[in-house]
This record gives C-alpha cells, structure tokens and sequence, in this order.
C-alpha cells in the first residue's frame, strides 16, 4: 500500500506560493511510514512529489516529517458524487424514515466546496436546525471513467479515503434538493490520506463522537460495491482523476453541536477529524 497527502509545508500558506500542483501554495508527498504489529501507523516523512499522483510519481527529493505538515484534504475534485442508502443497517435507520432496498445506486451530488481537510472545522450554519455526521469510506477516481463496466471500473479506483457527509436534516426533508443539505461548505470533509492498493471491499469503517463509537461497518457489507457504483455513475456523468465519491454511511447517524469532535476511521487510511462549530459572518462577528 502507498498513501499520499496533500499538505501545505511550513513557513508556506495554502494560496501563498505557486507550486507545479497548480493549486497554490498546496503540495503534494508520499508518506514513507510504519505500520506496527497491532496495525497502528506511526508517522515518519513526507517526500514531496512535482505533480498530484494520479498520473505517476514524481519525486523531488525533498523530505518533511509528517508531524510538522498542514494537511489538507487529499483532492480537488471536479465532482462529489455520494451513494445514500447503500448498507442495510441503514436502511431501517434512515433520518427520512424506513426505505426499501435500492434497485440501483441511489446518487446525490455535494459541491467540490464543501470539501475541507483533516483538522478543518464543520461549520454550521446559524440557520441550521439538526445537522447529523455520516462516516463513510470514500474511493478516489485514478483514470477517465464513462461507460465503463463494474470490471473495467477497478482499474478506475486509485485509492481510498475517510469522509463525512455531513448532513442538514430538516432541509434534506424539505428542500426540493439537497444543495443546502449536503453541500454546504465545510459539509464534505475529507482525508488524511489516500491509501492506493488498500483492500477496498473489507475495510473496518467507524465514526466517534466525543470519543464514542457511533458507528461500526466493514465495506463488505456495502449494498453496492464500490466498482458497481463507479460504473453505475459512469452511464451519467465522465469521472475524472481527483473526483470522490462517498459510498454511503452505516446504521444509525447522530446529530452534531458545536463543541463536538467528530473522528472518522477506516482501516489502514487513519483518522479524519473535525471539530463542529457556528459559521460565524465574514467579519468574524
């Protein structure tokens, strides 16, 4: 397995200085780190790479510790794609009541804005009534896909990740889509990794609230697998290097409030975790 972040160096500022990642002052590295007998990964270094990874490595001999980097979400992505409905143990736990199980992989699109990284706050809105987290695996896209089949589709995956779709509830029932709902910002956080060559189609999922576990899956339990829904999605819409798609949540959600830490596990990936709090006004008042 090889896990790559994105990050911002020290002494830099994500916007700051121009980089071959065409993304500001945002890099690219490959993590060179330990994993331990009991399967905890312990941090080492980062050598930057010259460009994103989808295409390739490329290494500039540069090196940091892990530990003294920014990490920010480990996509761009042009589209954020995500599945509801996609274990059983959610199907009777559903927040717009008890659904029978999809025919096909129920989509929803969230905005490439309401992606933010590891350590990035969940911002709620001030007019925000119940807000749920929702850990989930997420899969990366690694090459062009359209109209690709459920086979041609793994050569499509180049990693995964940890995410939360984080979840408005009152306006997911009311609105007439789920722009608000789903896609607000800070609404998609995302990371702290992508790990390539993971075995994807069993991986230990949990999420933590305030340090309690809330939520326990395998993604074996999926509905639809993960290539299955790249295909699926890939009849509509072309799938391109950097795009996510959030392939559903387990069981029961449970409603965030500011002050809250909400941690998002998947095996081998680590920890995404994310503090809640109010968006405040731009002028900060």
């Amino acid at each position: 397995m090889t896990a790559y972040v994105r990050y911002v160096a020290p002494g830099a500022t994500e916007h700051g200085d121009d980089t071959t990642s065409g993304d500001g002052g945002a890099r690219w590295g490959v993590v060179e780190d330990e994993v331990l007998a009991d399967g905890t990964i312990e941090d080492g270094m980062v050598e930057e790479l010259a460009a994103p990874p989808f295409s390739g490595e490329v290494r500039t001999g540069n090196r940091m510790r892990l530990d003294e980097l920014q990490l920010l979400a480990p996509a761009t992505p042009s589209k954020v794609i995500a599945v509801g409905l996609n274990y059983r143990s959610h199907l009777d736990n559903s927040p717009i009541g008890t659904r029978p199980e999809p025919v096909d992989p129920p989509l929803f699109a969230k905005l490439p804005s309401s992606i933010v990284g590891p350590g990035a706050a969940i911002e709620i809105p001030p007019d925000a009534e119940v807000v749920h987290a929702e850990g989930e695996v997420v899969v990366v896209i690694g090459h062009v896909a359209r109209h690709v089949s459920p086979e041609e589709a793994r050569d499509r995956i180049f990693g995964v990740t940890a995410g939360n779709d984080v979840s408005e509830r009152v306006w997911q029932r009311d609105d007439l889509q789920w722009l608000r709902a789903k896609g607000s910002d800070s609404f998609g956080p995302l990371g702290p990794r992508i790990v390539t060559g993971a075995a994807w189609e069993d991986l230990r999922l949990r999420t933590r609230l305030n340090g309690e576990v809330v939520q326990d899956a395998r993604t074996s339990d999926l509905i639809f697998s993960i290539p299955e829904i790249i295909a699926y999605a890939s009849r509509y819409v072309t799938l391109l290097p950097g795009d996510v798609i959030y392939t559903g949540t387990p069981g029961k959600t449970s409603a965030i409030s500011p002050g809250d830490r909400v941690e998002v596990e998947v095996e081998g990936v680590g920890v995404l975790a994310n503090e809640v709090k109010v968006e405040l006004p731009k002028d900060g008042t």
